[in-house]
């Protein structure tokens, strides 16, 4: 990757109608489209085990063949069958399949209605160094970083000038490529659902270019982590903070908008006091960030396995890096779908929002400013293309997920009832809010202040009457810090009683307290 170049991710589409599992997300993008490539191809192996897996090395192959284009294709999606083997003799085997692959294609027009694939034929060990051996010099994306056997399948580019590939080592297969069914336009985030507590929440997570590097001039993730602090400053009317390698964690709030910013040397690595960080600070969160390198997948993966949930609380993910809509699994949807009976496929109160494409590290201030600028602003609310039209066009940005909101321009965007309230408590001591409500459901939530790391606060709720200091009324804590969330009915009007209670040793456990009935 040269310099400066950032992360992110292409959608695909084309003419016609194809069929995905029923699984599938929902896909919306102001300039890519979601395709689905039907394809037969067959591969040669020295192996029967996990067909399957040696079927994915070939067609993430796929991932470099499509930038090109520009495109991606997403691996975890795919949908295979007639997979057979049979042996060739010389101990070596031939497995075919076909294949259903989407594919984020970078236009809303002439869409293809066929593209043709060259893959490498032998994908075990041998057959991966052979080919490596023999073309990674020259069928190459020619970007400036070292081409390895491990990452050949990202910078592949057989259609490149120089690039002359014996019939004898690769695959040629004709895909037929139709629009896939599950393109969406039109659809908005669901500003109801951030802004139902009062209070836009923000976690900018930026990556360093260079793992260990301390100047912003020199290093492309510093700069852009600095330049960002600055666009934040400036819309939210706060002054500009010192943001560089010496300042890894910086809040800034104005009003009822807070944004926090961390930095990391490189997020598959981040040590625990870091995640453990990023966890506190996220779970209450609408809106979390990652600009930085995809690592080839290993950074997206290491983001969707950190941090903690509340249930019920929707949230949008943007992660802006190298090829990310080909990385991004449906890890963050089942980890929310065993929190929500509601939300089988996980999507109702998340949606997820990645590139396509590689992009420059000095075009993610922009980007993640388009989504806050956005968000802070319900009553005007942006459609997501008009979100990403904002964007550069490059980073091929799309959402996945949306297609269970529900907002439009109309929908009341604050609660019928709402309670705000901060401060701060030293352990065991308690403050007490009390409010009244009419019948109805209320969510209660007590989240960490992000400027001041570090405390437990405790959350108890009781009506009609002071909550006793035991487990009996206490919110459910999804962290170990100040991070608790409880939903109660009343089936009648009720004096509220609520109280937090500090529980952590030598320090003062600053909140926010945040309850609001539903709508």
């Amino acid at each position: 990757m040269k310099p400066f170049l950032a992360l992110s991710l292409l959608a695909v589409a084309c003419g016609g109608t194809g069929q995905l599992d029923a699984d599938d997300q929902n896909f919306t993008s102001d300039v890519a489209t979601l395709l689905v490539m039907d394809l037969d191809s067959q591969l040669v192996t020295s192996t029967t085990a996990n067909a399957s897996g040696q079927i994915r090395a070939q067609l993430m192959y796929t991932v470099g063949h499509l930038n090109a284009e520009p495109g991606v294709s997403r691996l975890d999606k795919l949908n295979l069958s007639n997979v057979s083997t049979v042996g060739i003799g010389n101990g070596l085997y031939r497995i075919s399949y076909h294949v259903k692959l989407p594919v984020a294609w970078g236009s809303k027009t002439n869409l293809p209605s066929q593209y043709t694939f060259t893959l490498p034929k032998r994908v075990d060990a041998t057959g991966q160094q052979a080919f490596w051996n023999k073309y990674s010099s020259v069928c190459n994306d020619h970007d400036g970083d070292e081409v390895t056997v491990d990452n050949f399948w990202y910078h592949y580019r057989p259609h490149y000038a120089g690039c002359s590939l014996a019939a004898a080592d690769v695959t040629v297969a004709t895909a037929r490529a139709a629009m896939s069914p599950v393109n969406t336009v039109a659809k908005y985030p669901e500003y109801h659902k951030v802004w139902e507590d009062g209070l836009l929440t923000v976690v900018a997570v930026f990556g360093k270019y260079t793992p260990g590097a301390t100047d912003s001039y020199s290093d492309a993730g510093l700069a852009a982590y600095a330049e960002f602090a600055a666009a934040a400053a400036a819309e939210l009317g706060v002054p500009a903070p010192t943001a560089d390698a010496a300042h890894p964690d910086i809040t800034l709030r104005a009003g009822n908008v807070v944004v926090t910013m961390l930095l990391t040397d490189k997020l598959m690595l981040a040590p625990l006091s870091w995640q453990k960080r990023f966890a506190e600070v996220s779970t209450n969160a609408d809106l979390i960030m990652y600009n930085g390198h995809a690592g080839l997948g290993a950074n997206v993966r290491a983001l969707a396995n950190m941090g903690q949930f509340f249930p019920g609380k929707y949230q949008m993910l943007f992660i802006d890096g190298c090829d990310t809509f080909a990385y991004a699994d449906n890890t963050w949807a089942t980890r929310r779908a065993a929190l929500n009976a509601d939300d089988p496929s996980g999507t109702r109160y998340l949606d997820v929002i990645t590139n396509a494409m590689p992009a420059y590290f000095n075009s993610m201030p922009d980007a993640a400013m388009a989504l806050l600028r956005a968000l802070r602003h319900p009553e005007t609310p942006q459609t997501y293309p008009q979100i990403f039209h904002n964007i550069n066009p490059d980073h091929v940005v799309v959402a996945n997920g949306e297609e269970d909101n529900v907002f439009h321009p109309g929908v009341a965007y604050t609660p019928r009832w709402s309670l705000a309230e901060e401060g701060f408590v030293g352990k065991s001591e308690s403050v007490l809010y009390t409010a009244n409500v009419q019948p109805g459901t209320y969510v209660f939530a007590l989240s960490p202040d992000p400027s001041i790391a570090g405390g437990d606060g405790d959350l108890r709720v009781r009506a009609g009457a002071m909550p006793t200091p035991d487990q009996t009324y206490k919110c459910k804590s999804y962290i170990g810090n100040t991070n608790e969330r409880c939903r109660l009915t009343f089936t009648s009007p009720q004096k509220l009683y609520m109280t937090v209670t500090g529980d952590a040793t030598g320090v003062q456990s600053h909140f926010f307290l945040r309850a609001f009935s539903l709508q």
